[in-house]
């Protein structure tokens, strides 16, 4: 009976040992569990208000659920000044979009980026792919945003940017194709946002050829892809990890805009969207490019933004 006493004493030291193993794993689900809960609505509600406010020497906001790191470049070697913002967040409805006039993407609507990024209180806000028409003619262009179809027609001499319910991006190239895909899911996988303005810089890590990006076929009618113009784009880098660049001053071709991006970040996909004065990069509420004429904020159809779900500013 004696050596019968050590094994229970074992035993309950065991138990208690497994006791301490199933909580710290209940804490941990539970953690897991906050953090999942941690998503924004897929709708054009807006995110949680930054913890900082804007400085004009502040490059980097971090809270618990966004890093977004700034800089401003006088290049010499692509002969002008670009703007990038390399962005971390930690769940993909933190990429969001917004029209002018809180309800429609199709609407001809058109308000400041600086106005729509104070609404939705973006920590980063960039101008999208001008919605409502290209150069005054009516758009056939595919508008899937926020997870809802506002345009179901395409435009098939465009590349169409997916971007999926885990925040991944997925270029559809230009082809007559595009009339008979379903563009709201790619891989399995619901479709949030999805653009066709382009045309794709860069595609599974590969830049395109100039003989592709110069060809005006492929562009919308106003981007002139040779000429230097202010442009912007926005790449992913990794999953979860995007960056915005934009230039001005002299301006850029597409295909050096797609240099300075793969320059700055090796990015995995890189999407032109609208250029020329609707170029507007908003950072905590202030615009941080400039326009090469120096003329004030012009108004546009919408905006890619990117939000907080810290609520600790709230």
């Amino acid at each position: 009976m004696g050596k019968l006493f050590p094994r229970a004493r074992d035993g309950g030291r065991r138990m208690k040992r497994l006791l301490i193993v199933l909580t710290a794993l209940l804490l941990l689900a539970s953690g897991a569990l906050a953090e999942e809960a941690a998503k924004l609505p897929i709708d054009l509600s807006g995110g949680k208000a930054p913890l900082m406010k804007y400085a004009p020497d502040l490059m980097v906001y971090e809270d618990q659920s966004i890093r977004v790191e700034r800089g401003r470049v006088q290049s010499k070697e692509f002969t002008c000044t670009y703007y990038y913002a390399i962005v971390k967040v930690a769940d993909a409805s933190q990429l969001r979009t917004l029209p002018a006039d809180n309800k429609d993407f199709c609407s001809s609507t058109r308000v400041s980026a600086i106005k729509m990024a104070n609404r939705v209180r973006s920590v980063l806000a960039i101008n999208g792919d001008f919605t409502a028409s290209f150069d005054g003619n009516s758009s056939n262009s595919f508008i899937l945003r926020q997870g809802k179809v506002y345009r179901g027609t395409v435009e098939p001499n465009l590349d169409v940017l997916l971007i999926d319910e885990d925040g991944d991006f997925h270029i559809i190239p230009a082809g007559p194709e595009q009339e008979s895909m379903d563009l709201t899911t790619v891989d399995g996988k619901q479709v949030i946002n999805a653009f066709q303005f382009g045309p794709a810089l860069v595609v599974n890590g590969e830049k395109v050829s100039d003989e592709v990006l110069l060809d005006e076929g492929r562009c919308p009618v106003f981007a002139q892809p040779g000429n230097r113009n202010q442009r912007m784009v926005i790449a992913q880098i990794d999953h979860l990890t995007y960056m915005v660049v934009c230039c001005s001053h002299f301006g850029a071709t597409l295909p050096t805009l797609r240099d300075i991006a793969m320059s700055i970040a090796p990015c995995q996909t890189v999407y032109n969207l609208d250029g020329g004065n609707s170029t507007q990069m908003i950072f905590l509420g202030k615009r941080v490019n400039s326009n090469n004429d120096g003329s004030e904020d012009r108004s546009i159809t919408d905006i890619i933004y990117f939000a907080t779900t810290d609520e600790s500013g709230s």
